[in-house]
C-alpha cells in the first residue's frame, strides 16, 4: 500500500457559514424500527450436550451426508424429521 499526502482543497471551495446551516437544515431521514411484521423473529437456545461422545455421533452423522451442512441447518432438519415423524 503507498502512502500519499493528505489531499488538499482548492483555495475559496471552503463552504460557507450559511452553507454548512443549509445542510444542518435540511436533515435527513432519522432511523426507525423496523415494523414487528416485517422483521423474523428467531428464538435462541444454547444447546449443551451431556456427554462428548453425544456430540461427536452428531459430527460423524454430519460429515458422512452428501452435502456438508452447517452444524446448525443439520440440526434443525433432524428435529424437524423427529417432529414429524411423532406428528404422523
Amino acid at each position: 500500500m503507498s502512502i500519499s499526502r493528505k489531499p488538499t482543497r482548492e483555495k475559496g471551495t471552503e463552504a460557507t457559514p450559511a452553507q454548512l446551516l443549509a445542510f444542518v437544515e435540511k436533515g435527513g431521514s432519522v432511523a426507525r424500527k423496523a415494523d414487528d411484521a416485517s422483521v423474523t423473529k428467531v428464538a435462541q437456545h444454547p444447546l449443551k450436550f451431556p456427554s462428548r461422545g453425544l456430540f461427536e455421533r452428531l459430527e460423524r452423522a454430519r460429515a458422512a451426508g452428501p452435502v456438508k451442512l452447517p452444524r446448525n441447518t443439520w440440526i434443525l432438519q433432524a428435529i424437524a424429521e423427529k417432529l414429524a415423524r411423532e406428528e404422523s
